[in-house]
């Protein structure tokens, strides 16, 4: 069953905001076996490198009420990330790039969300990578909402996209031969709790 933006991308998308009373609030969480979030920068002028974070959990606070008032909190393991090549892999997760020994997760707190039309809105919040918060803003699609036709939990689905520029974070290893522009694409599925 699909349902409007303002019913039902909210509680994936609010991420961080103060809840209202607990009477209007559903608890979702975050499902990592069908949750990615992907990145994209430029390597060399010759093509783009890909990667993406294989360990994404959080939790979902949805009004139905007041959409603004969901809340979603979502954290990725650092060193999950995957770019198809174990060498890199551990520049990456070294002190040079993440240092993930120091900052093991990514997180992301919303902070407000603009509903754009009845499927879509940009959701504003912090990033915090490498130690470093700043804002940043979501494109969001919602995807849909109802029962797993498998595990006939209630679900809901959305896609979400921004580009960051990753020196802004204290990622600035190779900046100019690699890109410093980051492309980063989300698929979020969670289910309601029981």
């Amino acid at each position: 069953m699909k349902m409007p933006f303002g019913k039902g991308l909210g509680p994936l998308l609010a991420i961080g905001m103060l809840a209202t009373p607990a009477f209007a609030v559903d608890e979702y969480t975050v499902d990592g076996a069908h949750t990615l979030v992907a990145f994209k920068l430029n390597h060399l002028g010759f093509s783009s490198s890909l990667g993406w974070m294989t360990n994404v959990s959080g939790t979902i606070s949805y009004d139905a009420d007041d959409v603004a008032k969901s809340t979603v909190s979502v954290s990725m393991a650092a060193d999950s990330v995957n770019t198809n090549n174990a060498e890199r892999d551990g520049w990456i997760k070294s002190d040079k790039v993440l240092n993930t020994a120091v900052n093991p997760a990514i997180t992301f707190q919303s902070t407000g969300i603009e509903i754009m039309s009845e499927t879509t809105g940009k959701i504003t919040g912090d990033l915090t990578m490498n130690g470093v918060t700043k804002s940043v803003v979501l494109d969001a699609v919602f995807n849909g909402s109802g029962p797993n036709p498998l595990s006939k939990k209630e679900t809901i689905g959305v896609s979400a996209s921004t580009t960051i520029l990753r020196s802004e974070w204290g990622v600035s290893a190779f900046v100019g031969p690699l890109g410093d522009e980051v492309e980063i694409q989300i698929e979020l599925e969670a289910i309601k709790a029981e």
